[in-house]
């Protein structure tokens, strides 16, 4: 069995290392896992659709206004308390509120 597998759920370039090598990866994965996780609280409906990096919680997702506070608060709770749904929200023509982008702004409000 190989040490290294690409999950279907998460970005292409994005590798899980099971055994060895460096912790970085594995520590993205579990919070792609994580936020998708909180997603499918939010909204059910999605236990059984596959979830992508670049998916739009509102296009692709179907998350309404408040799914997505909802989303937020749970965000915050489970990651630390560091999502500003407002700065993220500003943000939106560049990112167009992919599940990536949440993750992203977390990385960057931690730094």
């Amino acid at each position: 069995m190989s040490q290294d597998r690409t999950d279907s759920h998460v970005k292409p370039n994005m590798q899980l290392h099971t055994s060895g090598g460096p912790r970085m990866a594995d520590s993205a994965v579990e919070k792609f896992d994580a936020l998708v996780a909180l997603i499918r609280d939010v909204k059910p409906s999605l236990n059984s659709t596959q979830i992508t990096a670049e998916h739009s919680v509102v296009e692709d997702l179907g998350l309404d206004s408040l799914d997505i506070l909802q989303l937020s608060r749970k965000v915050n709770r489970d990651f630390g308390g560091t999502f500003d749904l407002e700065e993220w929200e500003s943000d939106s023509d560049t990112h167009h509120r992919s599940v990536g982008s949440i993750l992203r702004h977390l990385e960057s409000a931690t730094v």
